[in-house]
């Protein structure tokens, strides 16, 4: 209680000041022999050498909320709570208001059940939510799509994300996409980024009909656009986990000072639109059918170099897009292969000012040239072999002709003698998952109709009007 009240008394003496865990960088461009800011270092992950560099600078200034703040969410990721605690109250009785920071950002994750964690929050509730949350704004993206769309859509609000959701999906298909991207969330979070964007932003899931308002092509299933907070999604599979990736990292380049190459940006959007997920929190990435086309790349000869690659402008790797986008997804799967994409991102912010394009930051986490790197990566490509990406005549088959909705795989007839048919499926059913794979797109239909084999029965969920089933179907050879 007398921790609860000191607090209090803070909360009231001060006037709300805004802090960033990670500011924005000078302009002023470091040198080889400069030692990492403790931003870089902070952004890096580099707690303890960050908390030595924050003591440094604290000596100077007692009262820098940003560097209090910093030192606090440093001390926790180190395991040192009490003293995480300890700064965390001086942050607040220098003046630091954004309390909604401090309950989402993951580096004072554990914190969470520490007491002084929690008389902050409780202390907070006494501060008025204007002042607390001034920070927060409702996207414009939102209101121009309700003025477009009206009551077409089903708008929901993540306060504590900051997401604005609207969508046409089934409710049980709704909270499958909303589980999926708090997850993605979290692990982006905390792999790379951060936190979440600090300002709110709109996650449309769009109707066929409407896609071609937002969407170029019927080719481009996804997009995200900054500068309204608008990420507009023909599915909730792999094109909405590609679009959000983008929007967690624009956020970081944002807050960081950073501008990210577009390999690096499309590269681990990429690597995110296949993935497993265990029950421990740990992604795993799958091949999908990027990597056949990489691999012809790679076999032809006709594969990027990365020198060239890595210092591509935007609109040079747009113009060669359908040849790029499967050899960065590749070069990011290699890294994870190696358990090196979470070091390089590290790297690189550390490496930034000096190299932008990435190749230095490779160099350090393989400690191996640039053109090793590469070699490597091309036999790793071809020793793994092609990815299955097809059913043909001959193959085992569901026996069913469907189309995208969204959130999976509508069935609009049956070939003859289906298996599916023989299961009890009908015309309408909706495919959402096949052998425990989630199917939201026709390209995850396919995926997972390519692995099946003929005779081995397996589990097929469905949507039926409001209603999911599951029914097993044993897999009969396409004629």
């Amino acid at each position: 209680m007398r921790l609860l009240c000191a607090i209090l008394i803070a909360l009231t003496l001060h006037c709300p000041v805004e802090v960033f865990a990670a500011p924005p960088t000078t302009a002023t461009p470091a040198r080889a022999t400069d030692p990492p800011t403790i931003e870089r270092l902070l952004l890096a992950r580099r707690w303890d050498e960050a908390h030595t560099r924050i003591t440094e600078a604290l000596r100077s200034n007692r009262n820098d909320t940003v560097l209090l703040y910093n030192d606090a969410c440093a001390l926790a990721q180190l395991g040192k709570c009490d003293l995480a605690a300890d700064q965390l109250v001086a942050c607040v009785k220098a003046g630091f208001r954004d309390f909604t920071q401090i309950e989402m950002d993951p580096d004072l994750e554990p914190l969470r059940t520490h007491p002084t964690y929690t008389a902050i929050l409780e202390a907070a509730e006494s501060v008025p939510k204007a002042r607390r949350d001034s920070s927060v704004r409702t996207p414009a993206a939102l209101e121009t799509f309700k003025r477009k769309h009206a009551d077409q859509y089903r708008y929901e609000h993540d306060a504590a994300r900051g997401l604005w959701y609207a969508t046409t999906l089934s409710e049980s298909s709704h909270a499958r996409m909303k589980l999926m991207i708090d997850q993605l969330a979290d692990h982006l979070a905390s792999a790379y980024f951060g936190e979440m964007p600090r300002q709110e932003v709109l996650i449309a899931v769009l109707r066929e009909s409407d896609a071609s308002q937002y969407l170029a092509t019927e080719a481009v299933r996804g997009m995200y656009e900054h500068e309204p907070r608008r990420l507009v999604t023909r599915d909730t599979g792999g094109s909405l986990q590609h679009e959000f990736v983008h929007l967690m990292h624009y956020a970081f380049m944002e807050r960081s000072g950073q501008r990210h190459p577009i390999w690096m940006q499309e590269g681990i959007a990429s690597l995110y639109e296949d993935y497993d997920r265990d029950a421990h929190g740990s992604f795993t990435f799958r091949p999908n059918m990027r990597h056949n086309f990489a691999r012809k790349q790679v076999q032809s000869g006709t594969a990027q170099s990365w020198r060239r690659l890595l210092s591509m402008r935007a609109s040079e790797f747009m113009d060669d897009a359908e040849r790029l986008y499967p050899q960065v997804r590749s070069i990011f799967e290699f890294l994870a292969r190696e358990k090196k994409v979470d070091a390089f991102f590290s790297a690189y912010i550390l490496t930034y000012d000096t190299d932008p394009t990435g190749a230095a930051a490779l160099e350090r986490v393989f400690q191996e040239p640039l053109n090793k790197i590469e070699q490597r990566w091309r036999k790793w490509v071809l020793a793994r072999g092609a990815v299955d990406d097809t059913v043909q005549r001959g193959d085992a088959a569901l026996g069913v002709q469907t189309e995208d909705t969204g959130d999976g795989a509508r069935i609009v007839r049956f070939t003859k003698d289906s298996a599916a048919e023989a299961a009890g499926l009908r015309t309408n059913d909706v495919i959402i998952a096949v052998a425990e794979e989630p199917i939201r797109s026709l390209i995850e239909l396919q995926m997972a109709c390519a692995k099946l084999h003929v005779g081995s029965a397996i589990a097929v969920r469905y949507r039926r009007g409001t209603t999911d089933g599951v029914v097993q179907v044993t897999p009969k050879v396409l004629r």
